[in-house]
């Protein structure tokens, strides 16, 4: 159960009426990716959390909840100080959530504790550039120190994996987590993390791979810039 933020959190339900649809697109931004999540084999049981955050507010998964079968009502609102204001109780990652609005741009937040990406946070500080795609996370993702789940520390370690412009982290013997403007954006960022895991378990089994050099991120990164450009329409 999460321990009240400054006393402000309670652990026996709202402290306010807060009207159970305010923000329905937010809402339902969660609930379709925690099934999207689900189908896609990122998400066992109740494990993972999301949220959106809009203004001074976070709609956030409620505590212990299953992300294939949310309902939109019962998903929890606080503030980004970490008061309950509506819905079940909050999920217990809480500080981590609110750590990472609060240090980056994120309007949402995927976390999970899918299987390649977990795994390689208990072997690797930083994830090896076997793909440019690195690129989309913006840059090779690092691996937070490990600390107890729903912690300050936990949440004060992830901001510092994310700092220099990474939209994704390894949590180490933990899971990983994704940030983007829009909840599918995380989303699509914790997969592609989870690929680039997958990728580098299987480049092991086969031998010792070659990662990209600093110099080749730099023009596959140039490329993806030409390539934007040459899709603006002409005036």
């Amino acid at each position: 159960m999460l321990e009240p933020r400054h006393g402000s959190v309670c652990e026996d339900g709202p402290v306010s009426a807060h009207r159970p649809f305010d923000f329905p697109e937010a809402r339902e931004a969660v609930v379709d990716a925690g099934k999207r999540l689900f189908d896609r084999g990122l998400v066992t049981g109740t494990s993972g959390n999301l949220s959106v955050r809009v203004g001074d507010r976070i709609i956030a998964t409620p505590s212990g909840a299953p992300l294939d079968s949310l309902d939109a009502e019962s998903l929890s609102t606080i503030d980004l100080s970490g008061t309950h204001l509506g819905g079940a109780v909050p999920t217990s990652e809480v500080p981590l959530h609110l750590a990472v609005y609060r240090h980056t741009a994120a309007s949402a937040i995927a976390h999970t504790h899918a299987v390649a990406s977990t795994a390689v946070s208990c072997v690797c500080d930083e994830l090896p550039a076997l793909h440019y795609n690195v690129l989309q996370l913006g840059g090779a993702p690092r691996t937070s120190r490990y600390a107890t789940f729903g912690s300050e520390q936990l949440g004060a370690h992830v901001v510092q994996a994310l700092t220099g412009g990474r939209h994704a982290a390894l949590m180490q013997n933990h899971g990983s987590i994704a940030l983007g403007s829009t909840m599918a954006e995380a989303c699509d960022r914790l997969e592609l993390l989870e690929w680039l895991c997958e990728l580098h378990l299987a480049a092991h089994q086969l031998g010792s791979p070659r990662v990209l050099s600093d110099a080749e991120l730099h023009d596959a990164e140039q490329a993806f810039g030409d390539y934007r450009a040459r899709l603006r329409p002409r005036r």
